[in-house]
């Protein structure tokens, strides 16, 4: 029975490509751990898409024979935007463990290939059929969301290819086989003591709940929702992927998905020369990685932001001599003499932790505040700049008010990740909206303005518009930031060069998936 179900998921597997399986098993189960909480992030930006179109769902199911207006075309795009961002990055991860069918089921790696490939299908059909239900027979819905939205890197046609896919009878297979495959591979991780793993614990719950709403909406809609799929059903009999990741891409993270771990394009020796001498506390930093992307429900090629704030001795050099920092500082409550010793005096675990510590990867010094999924942390550039592009920015501003901004870094230090990106509450942060903070104008601190923008029915700020703000400012003649360096990678050479404040300015206008347009 057992060989029966593999052979039957192995009929509908894409195409080899060089496989993850091909790691040590223990290289092997902690890239499987990493990509199993990453799937987590990536199921939790789903629902969170998903929580919006039902608020908005008299939008969506609308059947309206007037046009959409601005505003309701900017909601209906970025919500799908955003999900189509989420499918696709699911559907990578689903394909990086697809080759499970090939591993012996007595090998420890099979179990684990399972439980990521399924538990992204069943999330991906979950959600997936119930927004295309939204658009059953809805011409006008499924018109604009056919349209290519460059900001997401939504191709043309991506809606018909996704319903193609979503809606069909061999996805539905892989779904009931996959359920039934599961008795017998959950087990084989429970003898491996994984299953008290909490990501697994999660992955088994999650899988469970999403195929039952996939069979659930299958139930209520399969019979309407094949037939008016019916026609692309004929034509596409194939079942190798759940969700049209651009072609271009997903070939490019076939062939780097295991090359590429832990080897960004900005190398440390492009850090030590290139990087350190340039930068100065207080700088705004974006960075991306190709394919593992911070912030992924987000638009914009850029999708992540730090602060830079050198090491302890670089804060010291930069702040404690100026004499409006020193007069600001010794007028705060605690009395410092230096703008260092104020903040080892108001944050003296954190100021420790910077000072003297190492990141949550062992590595030191400690050189920037970023919030990442383990919340608002000090890093240093083995993970801060341990990417694929790299850019910097420096406010136009006097050294008093980058050392508040850089305070106020510290205030934030420990909290959350904001996965829900909301930028109206201080208790869970997100990347940019940690800049944003820091250097948010108001009271006596000039700071930066950098305006929210509507994602998703969300008011919120995606890395790429402290770039779009950077250019526009720089047009007006008006610059609020300073250009100090970028790092443009080449995915073909695998390496990084230098390149110009212009492309640099330019860059906020490439697609999401750049990658796949090389």
């Amino acid at each position: 029975m057992t060989s029966l179900l593999v052979l039957t998921l192995l009929a509908a597997a894409p195409a080899a490509q060089p496989s993850v399986y091909e790691l040590s098993n223990d290289a092997f189960v902690e890239t499987a751990r990493h990509d199993l909480q990453t799937l987590k992030q990536f199921v939790a930006g789903m629902g969170g898409v998903m929580a919006t179109v039902t608020k908005n769902r008299t939008l969506f199911a609308a059947k309206q024979k007037s046009v959409y207006s601005p505003e309701q075309k900017q909601t209906l795009l970025s919500t799908w935007g955003s999900l189509f961002a989420y499918f696709s990055a699911t559907e990578g991860l689903r394909q990086k463990y697809w080759d499970f069918v090939k591993v012996n089921p007595a090998d420890p790696k099979h179990a684990w290939g399972f439980l990521l490939t399924h538990t992204a299908l069943t999330a991906l059909l979950a959600n997936g059929l119930k927004f295309a239900e939204l658009a059953l027979d809805n011409k006008q819905l499924e018109t604009l969301f056919d349209e290519r939205n460059e900001e997401y890197g939504v191709p043309e046609g991506a809606f018909a290819a996704f319903k193609l896919k979503a809606i069909h009878v061999a996805t539905s297979t892989q779904l009931l086989t996959g359920d039934t495959y599961a008795v017998a591979a959950v087990p084989v991780l429970k003898r491996q003591k994984a299953a008290n793993d909490a990501a697994v614990t999660w992955a088994v719950n999650e899988m469970k709940a999403d195929s039952t709403s996939a069979k659930s909406s299958l139930v209520k809609n399969g019979g309407k929702l094949f037939m008016l799929n019916a026609k692309d059903i004929v034509a596409d009999s194939s079942a190798h992927t759940i969700f049209p990741v651009q072609k271009a891409f997903a070939e490019w993270a076939g062939d780097t998905r295991v090359a590429r771990i832990g080897k960004p394009l900005v190398t440390a020796k492009d850090v030590e020369t290139l990087v350190l001498p340039n930068a100065a506390p207080g700088d705004i930093v974006v960075s991306r990685q190709n394919w593992f992307l911070s912030n992924i429900g987000l638009p914009g090629f850029w999708p992540h932001a730090e602060l830079y704030v050198g090491t302890a001795a670089d804060l010291s050099k930069a702040f404690d001599t100026d004499p409006e920092v020193v007069k600001w500082t010794q007028g705060q409550p605690e009395k410092a003499a230096t703008f260092s010793e104020l903040l080892q005096k108001r944050f003296p675990t954190k100021w420790k932790a910077y000072a003297e510590g190492v990141d949550f990867q062992g590595h030191g010094p400690i050189r920037v505040i970023e919030s990442i999924s383990e919340g608002v942390s000090f890093t240093a550039v083995e993970h801060a700049f341990g990417v694929d592009y790299l850019g910097l920015m420096r406010p136009r501003l006097s050294p008093l008010d980058k050392a508040k901004a850089i305070e106020r870094a510290f205030k934030y230090q420990g909290r959350p990740y904001d996965f829900d990106f909301d930028f109206f509450s201080d208790s869970t942060i997100v990347c940019s909206e940690l800049v944003y903070k820091s250097y948010q104008p108001g009271g006596d601190q000039k700071g930066v303005s950098i305006d929210l923008v509507d994602v998703a029915g969300r008011r919120t700020l995606p890395a790429n518009e402290i770039v779009k703000r950077f250019d526009l400012d720089a047009n007006k003649g008006a610059p609020q930031m300073d250009f100090v360096l970028f790092l443009d990678g080449n995915e073909k050479e695998s390496k990084v060069g230098l390149a110009t404040e212009a492309s640099f300015r330019a860059t906020w206008k490439r697609t999401k998936w750049d990658i796949a347009q090389k």
